[in-house]
């Protein structure tokens, strides 16, 4: 595949200097240079910022009529810095001669200094003769760090499944982002991937400090993650823990005011790096954001630290690249959810299929500048955000095999036994309940049992039979799933025998032979053992009181929250008539 690199670097104020290298193909290496004055005005910049991040809140008059300007002005400045790049001299124009008619078979590479990152908006690149952005057209279409403080730990090929760790970071709750707007889209994505080759799990709780215990559990194990996937908040700005204007992510964690916890890019590059996690993806708001200094310092070689420029002046996405990550996804304005979700579902297909991260990450803009629509506000209208995501790619980055056919096989081993008796999804899938299942999620990272309780009809089973999909297919259980109902009466040697068809091939490999169990008198069985919990508790569901559920945290005297944990995570419905309903919601999860 030929490579097109170009390298940037300061002439002085407003001075650019770009080498152009062409390699790779049958052609033999081509090179050129260019040096250009090029600022792209504040208003510019603030016009740009508007039309990605507010024009879809309040598209009334004249707010189209300002887009429109806007799209055209982007489409200008790209020619502009175009024409400054390959036709300033007879040697760049010769190259882009020679490259133009293989730039879909092309990786494009601009690698810059943290200062220069900024300067000039690579992604608006575009050829005025066929109109087209080298960003959309290109095979692929990355970044490169000019000096990372710690050389990228590129993925190892291996025998195993792909390791995906996602943090679905919600601090508000239910009134925060829908809980699974991008988690459901990624799911669809990876479901291209041959069975067996994808392991994803979920961060619970999604705090900073699990974050790492995670990964260090995992690299003790010799089987570190290959991706941790960010879905949450981002931020760029002063009054962070450290001084200046830098980029955050935000962890939940509830002993701190508002359940948020900044994280910056060094803490958690350094993090990735101990624990030899390679790619990082965020659909984080401005985690690729950086304001460019108001003139570049014309320093003598040498004497400048690089690395203490990406912490001074670099975005979050640069700074964990200069820990060593060999690969991140990010983005440079505020996102919106649906650009999000979509753009996300357009990136794991491509790599389920074999396709390098920067080449998903192209194939990901280009089907965001086709399908242009966004539902924000009020009526779907046209944006044209392709230029926010942001790839970070030290070297082509290819986590699954390349396969010439996609498959359609859902993902994960949430089917057949594993998920005994379990209502069918429905024809046109699972809509809607975010705030559900984000506290039954949540509710089972702190308690043992959770009971869900609503008006008869609201749809509190196939809620439950949706988390329950959910849970297992995320790693939240590494046993069998049980569904059983109680709406009609089932003697106890028959609920028993659900028990020993799920969990009988587990209890089998542990030495537990069910069949051979003995029955006490009035037919219950010794379970204490064989399940490590309270014996009789599997067997009978015990009623909160009337007057509404217990204190959250309260478990009964006599079942021990510990080993209860260990064993089986019981999710409850129960049916209730309206005026004993506490709280204002029709549908709530309560932990007990």
């Amino acid at each position: 595949m030929p490579t097109l690199r170009l390298a940037h670097s300061p002439d002085g104020p407003d001075q650019h200097r770009v080498e152009i290298a062409l390699e790779g193909g049958s052609a033999p290496r081509q090179t050129a240079i260019s040096a250009f004055p090029f600022a792209l005005p504040a208003q510019d910049r603030e016009d740009l910022r508007w039309y990605l991040e507010d024009f879809l809140q309040y598209p009334l008059d004249p707010a189209p009529t300002i887009a429109a300007r806007i799209e055209q002005r982007m489409a200008a400045i790209g020619v502009e810095l175009f024409n400054a790049i390959f036709q300033s001299n007879a040697d760049a124009r010769d190259l882009w001669a020679n490259l133009r008619g293989e730039l879909n078979d092309t990786r494009v590479e601009i690698v810059t200094g943290v200062r220069e990152a900024t300067a000039l908006p690579w992604e608006l690149l575009r050829d005025p003769k066929t109109d087209a952005a080298l960003a959309l057209e290109a095979q692929s279409f990355v970044r490169a760090s000019s000096q990372p403080a710690r050389r990228p730990r590129l993925p190892q090929s291996a025998s195993g499944p792909i390791r995906i760790l996602l943090a679905i970071c919600r601090p508000r709750g239910g009134d925060d982002v829908p809980f699974r707007s991008v988690a459901s889209r990624l799911l669809k994505g990876l479901s291209e991937a041959p069975p067996d080759t994808v392991q994803l799990d979920v961060l619970r709780p999604p705090t900073f400090e699990q974050l790492g215990r995670r990964l260090r559990a995992a690299k003790a194990q010799g089987e570190p993650y290959h991706v941790v996937h960010f879905d949450g908040h981002g931020g760029y700005g002063d009054g962070g823990p450290r001084a200046g204007a830098h980029g955050y992510l935000f962890f939940e964690n509830p002993v701190l005011d508002a359940n948020s916890q900044p994280v910056d890019g060094p803490a958690l590059g350094k993090l990735l790096a101990e624990t030899d996690v390679p790619v990082l993806v965020l659909n984080a708001c401005r985690s690729a954001h950086a304001d460019p200094p108001p003139a570049p310092l014309m320093v003598s070689a040498g004497t400048e630290d690089p690395h203490a420029a990406v912490r001074a002046f670099g975005s979050l996405a640069q700074e964990v690249v200069d820990a060593g990550a060999a690969g991140v996804v990010a983005m440079r304005y505020n996102v919106y959810v649906e650009t999000a979700a979509r753009f996300m579902a357009d990136l794991y297909g491509p790599l389920a299929q074999g396709q390098s991260l920067g080449e998903a990450v192209s194939l990901g803009r280009k089907q965001l500048a086709g399908q242009p629509l966004r539902d924000i506000a009020y009526d779907p209208r046209p944006l044209q955000d392709w230029p926010v995501p942001v790839v970070y790619e030290a070297a082509p980055i290819a986590l699954f095999p390349k396969r010439r056919v996609p498959l359609a096989i859902t993902l994960g081993k949430a089917s057949g036994a594993q998920l005994a008796g379990l209502p069918p999804s429905p024809d046109a899938g699972f809509f809607g309940r975010d705030e559900t299942l984000l506290a039954l999620d949540r509710a089972f990272d702190n308690q043992s049992i959770v009971l869900l309780h609503a008006y008869a009809g609201s749809g509190k089973t196939p809620t439950a039979a949706e988390f329950a999909r959910w849970y297992k297919l995320t790693g939240g259980l590494a046993g069998p799933v049980l569904f059983t109902s109680f709406e009609l009466h089932l003697p106890l040697p028959r609920m028993l025998d659900q028990f020993g068809r799920v969990f009988g091939d587990v209890l089998e490999q542990a030495g537990v032979h069910w069949l051979a169990l003995p029955c006490r008198a009035g037919g219950r069985l010794p379970l204490r053992h064989a399940f490590r919990m309270v014996r009789g508790r599997a067997a009978r569901a015990r009623r909160l009181p009337a007057g509404g559920p217990r204190h959250e945290g309260e478990v009964p005297a006599d079942l021990p929250p510990r080993r209860a944990r260990l064993a089986v995570r019981p999710a409850a419905t129960h049916r209730r008539p309206a005026d004993a309903l506490p709280g204002a919601g029709p549908v709530g999860a309560r932990a007990g």
